[in-house]
């Protein structure tokens, strides 16, 4: 299972790699969301309702199918580090919260402590790949490819553009991360706890049958998405924001209609009174439609994924045991 688990047979090495598939697993099926999120954020008040149905269909008509997997190279670079250090980092951080022997009151406190350190240890090391990824998002001709793109972030804005939205990735990746993770933590073990522990000849190094650790870690899964992302979706919005604002265009570039007139900020603060004074409450939750989706997607993905993967390794290990 996720966290630290001393009666585990796989190796932290074993673990880091499961993460690592898992991420490039996940960015494959999420990345059209991510795309559609992202314009949607950037996009001035809208004078039309279903917006994440008209930015979608405004990408397709005017750049193509592709268009949704734009920055896709990057954003598997960014997924591997992304969910490979988070769950790395979350195992580091268990197995050393374990030898304070913590009561079952207080797991789900240790837990969401831990999740938010791993979220934010990955939110610092992938913060420049992030800006030059979501710049790709929007316009790719000025940012095509890492190495263009990352010459593009330097030349409008200096070293410190590649960390422009880190004080506000930290805030929101940090108690997202731990918020996921503690439900994960809490409500995946409940429902396993549901069905019969698998047999030792049917599932030798496992506790439980891989379907059961499906549909338990979907479930859990889909819901530590939905509350992790609701709770702290404006700071995504503002994120997203800060990490446009050096972006200059540039005439000899197309630009998409959709990025010609985006809403860029420099500060926190400005940024959530700027989405609140235009929209009220409801400016801080732009695109929190499509978003919510994705976090779930994204969720269940590198979850599921994650778990899968560990069972097979324990399943390959014990039978290489027998042998």
């Amino acid at each position: 299972m996720v966290g630290y688990d001393k009666y585990d047979s796989m190796t932290s090495q074993e673990k880091l790699i499961a993460g690592c598939l898992s991420g490039v697993m996940t960015k494959c099926i999420t990345q059209p969301m991510d795309v559609i999120k992202l314009r949607s954020q950037l996009l001035r008040k809208p004078k039309q309702k279903n917006v994440t149905y008209r930015v979608a269909r405004r990408i397709f008509w005017e750049e193509g199918i592709t268009a949704f997997w734009h920055g896709h190279l990057l954003g598997q670079v960014h997924s591997v580090l992304s969910v490979s250090s988070q769950f790395f980092v979350y195992e580091l951080t268990t197995k050393w919260f374990s030898a304070f022997d913590v009561s079952d009151t207080i797991k789900p406190v240790s837990n969401f402590i831990c999740g938010t350190i791993a979220g934010c240890v990955q939110t610092t090391l992938v913060i420049p790949l992030e800006v030059i990824r979501v710049r790709q998002m929007v316009v790719k001709d000025q940012y095509r490819s890492v190495f263009k793109g990352a010459q593009a972030v330097y030349r409008y804005g200096g070293i410190t553009a590649f960390y422009e939205g880190l004080s506000a990735s930290i805030l929101q990746m940090g108690p997202q991360a731990g918020i996921s993770f503690a439900v994960f933590s809490f409500m995946q073990p409940l429902l396993l706890s549901l069905f019969a522990v698998c047999p030792p000849e049917e599932c030798s190094g496992n506790k439980h049958r891989p379907q059961n650790i499906v549909m338990a870690s979907t479930l859990a899964a889909s819901t530590a998405g939905f509350i992790s992302k609701s709770v702290t979706y404006p700071l995504d919005l503002v994120k997203r924001r800060l990490q446009f604002s050096t972006h200059k265009p540039n005439e000899k570039y197309k630009t998409p209609t959709q990025a010609k007139h985006l809403i860029r900020c420099n500060h926190i603060f400005k940024c959530l009174k700027y989405a609140y004074k235009k929209e009220g409450l409801k400016g801080l939750f732009r695109g929190w439609t499509v978003t919510v989706y994705k976090a779930q997607m994204t969720s269940i993905f590198a979850f599921t994924s994650y778990e899968i993967i560990c069972f097979t390794f324990r399943e390959f290990k014990s039978i290489s045991v027998n042998k």
